[in-house]
C-alpha cells in the first residue's frame, strides 16, 4: 500500500464511505497489483458530493450518506445565507434502511 499516492487512498476513502466498503480494492498497474484491504472504521464518518445536475433552485447542493453509531443515513446538505450575508451549510439525514412495516389492523368485528 505503501506505493499508492495520499491522494488515491483518500479517494478510495471517500468513495468507500459513499457507496459502502468491499471486502477488498485492488489496484492494478503495469508493474504489478497493489491491495488495500479496509482498514478503517466508517463509524461516525459520512461524504458529501457536491450535485451538479440540479433541476431546481431548491433541490439539494451536495448529497451523500453518513454513518450515526453504526446506522446509515442519506445525507443532503445546501447552501444558505445568513440574513448577515455569511454563507452556511444547511444538513439534512434520512434512514437509508426502510422503516419496518407496521402490522395490518384487522378491522374485522366477532359476532
Amino acid at each position: 500500500m505503501s506505493d499508492l499516492p495520499k491522494e488515491a487512498i483518500h479517494f478510495v476513502e471517500a468513495v468507500t464511505a459513499h457507496f459502502g466498503a468491499p471486502e477488498a480494492v485492488i489496484f492494478h498497474n503495469k508493474q504489478k497489483a497493489v491491495s488495500m484491504t479496509k482498514k478503517f472504521d466508517d463509524t461516525n464518518r459520512g461524504v458529501l458530493f457536491r450535485d451538479d445536475k440540479k433541476a431546481k433552485a431548491e433541490d439539494r447542493d451536495y448529497s451523500g450518506s453518513i454513518n450515526v453509531g453504526g446506522t446509515e443515513y442519506w445525507l443532503s446538505g445546501w447552501v444558505k445565507e445568513s440574513k448577515k450575508g455569511a454563507k452556511f451549510l444547511s444538513l439534512s439525514i434520512k434512514l437509508k434502511a426502510p422503516a419496518e412495516a407496521k402490522p395490518e389492523l384487522d378491522d374485522a368485528i366477532p359476532f
